[in-house]
């Protein structure tokens, strides 16, 4: 900038401090609480470097937080792709209030960030809170298995051949009606691609 403008002094400095402050006003960057500036709306690869948490959060409540594949052997990488997905789960967390979607579980080490469309199937969608629903440890199977399913609706769809006594009197006693988060609820596109998954 001072060679730019052919001038040196405190408004460079100034400009400098300032110019990201009125772009974060305005909502094109995002200013972390470890003083990273990102940009709005741009895409934030977890594995790519160190971000701080609160970055990923934001990326993850955005729909730009990404989970790459990692090699096995790039440790670094994985750390830091593990980091995301942490912060998805803190994110799913918040958004359903600390408690399955489904029931009154409601203690952090029996509730899983449940994704939709599968993590090897969508790599794209792994960051994304369209794609994931908190679930508890005892639901979420149920729904990767395709005993059930969520309508566009959000209502639940039990398949009909349950050939489980338990499971069936499990689904009457111990699963309520969807209980819609606060924000960002599951994506349609999601919830069909898993119905036709399952066959529901």
């Amino acid at each position: 900038m001072i060679a730019e403008t052919g001038s040196g002094g405190r408004t460079p400095a100034q400009t400098v401090s300032r110019v990201p402050q009125e772009l974060r006003d305005e909502g094109k960057l995002y200013f972390s609480q470890a003083g990273v500036y990102v940009i709005t709306g741009a895409a934030v690869d977890a594995a790519a470097e160190d971000f701080p948490d609160d970055v990923l959060e934001h990326a993850a409540q955005s729909g730009t937080l990404l989970i790459t594949n990692v090699a096995t052997s790039d440790a670094i990488s994985q750390l830091r792709a593990r980091r995301g997905m942490a912060a998805v789960r803190r994110s799913t967390l918040l958004n359903y209030r600390g408690c399955c979607a489904l029931c009154d579980i409601a203690d952090a080490r029996l509730l899983v960030t449940s994704h939709i469309a599968r993590w090897a199937d969508r790599p794209e969608a792994r960051g994304l809170l369209a794609n994931v629903i908190c679930l508890c440890r005892l639901h979420d199977p149920l729904f990767e298995l395709g005993y059930f399913a969520l309508s566009d609706e959000l209502a639940v769809m039990w398949h009909p051949t349950i050939n489980s006594r338990a499971i069936r009197s499990w689904a009457i006693s111990c699963a309520g009606s969807f209980r819609p988060p606060l924000q960002q609820a599951p994506s349609a596109g999601f919830l069909q691609e898993h119905r036709t998954r399952v066959g529901l």
